[in-house]
């Protein structure tokens, strides 16, 4: 084996830019791992190139990977961060149970006040006013808020929704979330448990379903992914579960 001409430090950037005059360079790395498994052999074979080089080179590669790859795991839009947390809330509102906030950061308490519906030439309103309560929990580092809202009547609904400091969903992204949404929803039906369900054609992604039964509060559940992408149109995500109105009284 040839000796390195100049014996150097490899950095994880220089990991993913070694050319090819640097085939001794290149030699370490993948000799590093095989120091792995062979120990003294590979250090005894690489008495040319030292050996704290590549153990070097081989820790940092390490904590560089693990690094990447728990910041794709947690952060942006990620979709098995969106499964996991979306089901949490799916699971909340189909088996009548608080939400699952292990690992999630509370946000805080709200109050939304919904106006009443007033149309002119009537004395009282159509639909009168009520207020909903939101409790937000979110995952550090996340791109989603995980939203829990509370009805008059009781009526529960548990959305993960991106956070407002999220770049907005891109088309390609929409497409991956569906399919994943597909997915769940094929599992589930096939399990026999849930059926697929219509939702409004109000966005460009409009997908549904929901189990079959009640749940414990005597409420028919509905769980969507709702997306809007198109051009010139506020974008939009949210994926939900959620107690319809005409919950049967226990």
């Amino acid at each position: 084996m040839r000796a390195c001409k100049h014996p150097k430090l490899i950095t994880p950037l220089r990991l993913f830019t070694l050319g090819s005059d640097e085939s001794c360079a290149r030699l370490v790395v993948e000799r590093s791992i095989l120091y792995l498994f062979r120990g003294s052999e590979v250090a005894e074979a690489l008495a040319d190139c030292e050996v704290r080089v590549f153990r070097t080179s081989l820790f940092l590669l390490i904590a560089f990977a693990g690094m990447y790859s728990s910041e794709t795991r947690a952060g942006g839009k990620n979709v098995e961060t969106w499964r996991e947390l979306w089901t949490r809330c799916r699971l909340a509102v189909e088996q009548s149970e608080s939400l699952n906030v292990q690992g999630l950061h509370d946000l805080g308490q709200s109050t939304r006040r919904i106006p009443p519906l007033i149309v002119k030439g009537y004395a009282y309103p159509l639909i009168p006013g009520y207020e909903i309560f939101l409790h937000k929990w979110q995952q550090p580092g996340s791109s989603f808020v995980v939203v829990v809202e509370e009805y008059p009547g009781s009526r529960l609904s548990c959305a993960v929704q991106l956070a407002s400091a999220a770049s907005a969903i891109t088309p390609n992204e929409e497409a991956l979330f569906a399919s994943a949404f597909l997915q769940e929803r094929q599992t589930l039906v096939a399990a026999g448990t849930h059926e697929e369900k219509e939702l409004d054609p109000i966005f460009s992604t409009n997908l549904g379903m929901g189990p079959i039964g009640r749940n414990e509060n005597g409420c028919s559940v509905v769980s969507g992914l709702q997306i809007e992408t198109g051009a010139g149109l506020d974008s939009f995500f949210s994926s939900f579960s959620a107690e319809r109105s005409g919950c049967l009284m226990k």
